[in-house]
């Protein structure tokens, strides 16, 4: 699979287990506000890195906003279809170079672009995670979000 199918691979399941880690916060009935603050920081985090790759001004986000569920839905929606764009007008020579930004700090970094995506994704499922057990803890039922779970559902490739 060429490289930058790759990416876009990955971005649709990060997209596609948000989406289930979001609809499982249904499944609470109180005690929500942990797990809402899990995938706050995923849709935080997600702001940032697309503000930075955009060249936009990323200081305005938040890495850990306080947002409802209904906040969290538009803003998945809105990042997922952010992210197909950005993945669409990329070419695979740009994968190799690197994204020159600040952090949160302030400090200056730079970081190959093929890096930066694998730990976008890297970082997302890593809160799922703690999403996910936040949700068992309050008696609700998590969904399950690994890869596996996501390609299994995948139309057969021909």
């Amino acid at each position: 699979m060429e490289l930058l199918r790759y990416f876009q691979r990955l971005l649709e399941y990060d997209a596609w287990g948000n989406r289930e880690a979001l609809a499982s916060l249904d499944s609470v009935s109180s005690g929500a506000e942990r797990p809402l603050k899990f995938l706050g920081h995923i849709i935080g985090a997600q702001r940032i890195w697309l503000a930075r790759l955009e060249h936009k001004d990323s200081s305005r986000f938040q890495p850990w906003p306080a947002l409802s569920l209904d906040e969290c839905r538009a803003a998945l929606d809105e990042l997922s279809q952010r992210w197909k764009k950005f993945l669409q007008d990329l070419t695979s020579e740009q994968l190799g170079q690197d994204l020159i930004y600040r952090n949160t700090q302030g400090t200056e970094f730079r970081t190959p672009l093929v890096d930066v995506l694998q730990h976008l994704v890297m970082h997302s499922a890593y809160h799922r995670g703690q999403l996910a057990a936040a949700i068992r803890e309050a008696g609700g039922k998590p969904a399950p979000t690994d890869y596996v779970v996501y390609v299994r559902q995948l139309p057969p490739r021909s």
